[in-house]
């Protein structure tokens, strides 16, 4: 019993309450129970759309704005500083302080773009002056820095050692130096790296670690250089540097990039598409290049998911309670609160990847003979969130492909159902073909890649390039190129690519699928907190975000994966869905056992890698116990397999087959790849394990598991928002010990 401690019983508990589930469907399918699955014989989508009604409006409003409170509460700041000095000229900016000098023990400073270095100086009578330096004293580590200290530099070089990297941008930074100086002049010279090097904000702190106001002018006399009056204001300082106030984790590219883009500056981040960035930055236009502005658009739109969520999920299933039901399992999952309240792009791909298979549904679930007319609407804005989303972020692609299978398999069904007894149905048939065909390249094809391209309108004025100048080589000629040589490349060496010129919007939008194409085949680095993808789909390696344990007795930490309850059920519940997406027994049995060893064999090769599991250069006894735990593992997942197929297979379904296509279209390809991911990664598929499990929802027990889902969210609600928690509450928060809390 020792053992059996609290983390342990509530995992077990939320386990148990989802077999009991999971038996409640098993006798209720076995029993002939009216299911909200009511199938249609065949495989077919046409009329099977279930419209709003009346009593939908007040639960899709409750859900939305309570849960939209819960993802606005505590965002971020809404003010920080504004105005900024740019240093890049490399001139010196010396002022004195009036009246007494100022005892410094500390320096704190927000910057703004660019990146650099300062070299300080300070002096107390205009005449002596002392210079930052850092101190690097690491024995294990020569470039590392253990201290700051004032010496005087007669004889040396500027030190410089003040350093805005790039991930130091909109964040507040302490300086603590070991020898404290009172500080009449101050003297500030910037080496910027490129063309910009913006300081926000400059504090001088005492001895009680507080920012003292002081009152200055330049120490000649001379005007104030515009910009730099607010550069050493004590307004709206922050007692230390958080969340709340700074950028965290991936936030130093994308609010920063988001930046760039409304000050007309190239970016700094260029390893996605722009259009992700380009949204965000509608957050700073409006409140200004805060945190709470940075991150308001991605909230925004994880709030706006919830009730195209709950349409979808009424038109597909027909009943108010399973769309109620499954919009609260999302709501209340950790990571769609705790990934659309940071800065970064994956939430619009996620709303976006929402969008497209949303109208795709309904495209596709038109009545038999709907007209061409009728299906161009739902086509059209399919199409507009495909390139929308596949213009921020090319994990769209891969919702990209599941989206074209779906759109296939309904368009033979509708071909396959058409009546053609008399010639004029067939001439009728032929007709809408062509129609919906051509319409469907526009949409589909014409229209994305016209967005894709205009979203690098911004690089293109950066550049100071026109739009549509002549250039003496095709860009995407050259992108083709250069990717087919190095995929086939098998010389010595590295393979030399050619130069795609940057003279058109064209040709830049192809370098810089080039550059991205690169960059992300070279992301092989170790990460502490990076997993695979059969860790995401059991939730057993989260990524910290944010951890802060200065005070002792508390911590404030957040991190991202799935709540237990969607992540858990969904998993069996997408393996149920596969059961009814196949007519033939055994052909339900090849899938899935077909998806198991394939699994297997995936997992075991890309952990022969450094550090996996099945690396050569471990024992050969390690790698026999690891190989018995894999196989283990295996026979453990027929098993299930074979349950189900026992249990719980039921006719096939159109709507199974486009929540498991859906599904895999987003985890398939991770499968595939080689290089670092995270938890966050699996953020898409968790979209169609909602569908997954509303699609077991029958009246018996969807109360009980989405109670159980709020309850755990409540539970869960500090660490995934970043509310300050005693240190006695990690214990029911850290359930795996792979859990970062």
């Amino acid at each position: 019993m020792e053992y059996i401690k609290p983390p342990i019983l509530f995992a077990l508990l939320t386990l148990a309450a989802i077999l009991v589930f999971l038996a409640r469907y098993a006798l209720a399918l076995s029993d002939g129970a009216s299911l909200s699955v009511e199938t249609a014989p065949g495989l077919r989508f046409a009329g099977t759309r279930y419209p709003m009604e009346r009593k939908d409006r007040l639960p899709v409003l409750l859900i939305t704005l309570v849960y939209a409170l819960t993802a606005f509460f505590q965002l971020g700041d809404r003010q920080a500083p504004q105005g900024v000095y740019d240093f890049a000229s490399g001139e010196s900016v010396t002022i004195q302080i009036v009246g007494s000098p100022v005892y410094t023990t500390s320096i704190r400073y927000f910057s703004g773009l660019g990146t650099g270095s300062y070299n300080i100086e300070v002096s107390s009578d205009g005449e002596s002056w002392s210079t930052l330096w850092q101190r690097k004293e690491d024995p294990n580590d020569k470039d590392k820095v253990t201290g700051y200290y004032f010496a005087n530099a007669d004889g040396y070089s500027p030190s410089y050692a003040l350093t805005q990297n790039y991930n130091q941008l909109y964040k507040w930074i302490d300086i603590e130096v070991e020898n404290p100086q009172n500080v009449q002049y101050l003297r500030i010279t910037g080496k910027a790296d490129k063309e910009n090097l913006q300081l926000t904000r400059l504090c001088l702190l005492g001895q009680t670690g507080k920012v003292i106001p002081f009152n200055w002018g330049m120490a000649d006399g001379s005007p104030l250089p515009e910009g730099l009056d607010r550069v050493f204001s004590a307004d709206n300082i922050p007692e230390k540097s958080t969340w709340h106030n700074s950028t965290y984790f991936d936030e130093i590219y994308h609010a920063r990039t988001a930046k760039e883009h409304i000050d007309g500056i190239y970016p700094y981040e260029v390893t996605h598409p722009p259009m992700g960035k380009l949204i965000l930055g509608l957050g700073i236009r409006l409140f200004g290049m805060t945190p709470f502005g940075w991150r308001f658009m991605g909230t925004l739109l994880g709030v706006l998911m919830l009730p195209m969520l709950y349409v979808f999920l009424k038109n597909m299933f027909g009943k108010t309670v399973v769309a109620a039901c499954g919009t609260i399992l999302f709501a209340t999952d950790f990571m769609h609160l705790t990934q659309t309240r940071i800065a970064t792009i994956d939430t619009y791909a996620v709303f976006f990847i929402l969008g497209m298979y949303f109208f795709m549904y309904r495209y596709l679930t038109l009545p038999q003979r709907a007209s061409f007319r009728k299906g161009a609407l739902p086509l059209f804005l399919s199409g507009l969130m495909w390139g929308l989303g596949a213009a921020g972020k090319w994990t769209v692609f891969y919702a990209g492909i599941g989206l074209a299978a779906v759109y296939f398999i309904g368009l033979y069904q509708r071909l396959r159902d058409w009546p053609v007894e008399e010639e004029p149905e067939r001439g009728a048939r032929n007709v809408w073909l062509v129609q919906t065909l051509l319409f469907s390249v526009l949409c589909f094809v014409i229209l994305p890649f016209a967005i894709y391209c205009a979203a690098y309108i911004p690089y293109a004025q950066a550049l100071e390039v026109e739009l549509f100048a002549p250039s003496n080589q095709s860009g995407f000629s050259l992108l083709f190129q250069n990717v087919l040589g190095k995929l086939t490349f098998r010389g010595e060496g590295s393979f030399n690519a050619q130069y795609i010129p940057q003279d058109n919007l064209l040709n830049i939008v192809a370098g810089n699928q080039w550059y991205m194409f690169n960059y992300h085949n070279g992301v092989t680095q170790s990460h502490p907190y990076s997993s695979w993808w059969f860790q995401w789909i059991v939730n057993a390696r989260p990524i910290l975000y944010y951890m802060d344990n200065d005070v002792p007795g508390v911590t404030t930490r957040f991190a991202a994966f799935a709540n237990p309850v969607l992540c858990w059920t969904g998993l069996v519940a997408i393996l149920i869905s596969a059961t009814h997406s196949f007519r033939c027994k055994w052909a339900k049995g090849t899938f899935l056992g077909g998806l198991g060893v394939t699994s297997a064999l995936l997992i075991y090769k890309i952990q022969q890698t450094p550090n996996g599991v099945f690396d050569p250069e471990l024992a050969p006894e390690v790698l026999a116990q690891n190989g018995l735990i894999l196989a283990f593992c295996l026979l453990l997942y027929l098993g299930l397999c074979a349950v189900l197929l026992r249990h719980f297979s039921g006719s096939y379904d159109s709507r199974a087959a486009f929540l498991l296509v859906g599904y895999l279209a987003q985890l398939a390809p991770w499968m595939l790849v080689g290089r670092t991911t995270f938890e966050y990664h699996y953020f898409p598929s968790l979209l169609f394990l909602v569908f997954a499990v509303c699609y077991l929802f029958h009246g018996l027990a969807e109360w009980d598991l989405t109670g159980l889902s709020v309850g755990l969210y409540a539970l869960f609600y500090p660490v995934l928002t970043g509310l300050t928690i005693p240190t006695w509450y990690e214990p029911l928060v850290k359930w795996i010990e792979s859990w970062p809390f």
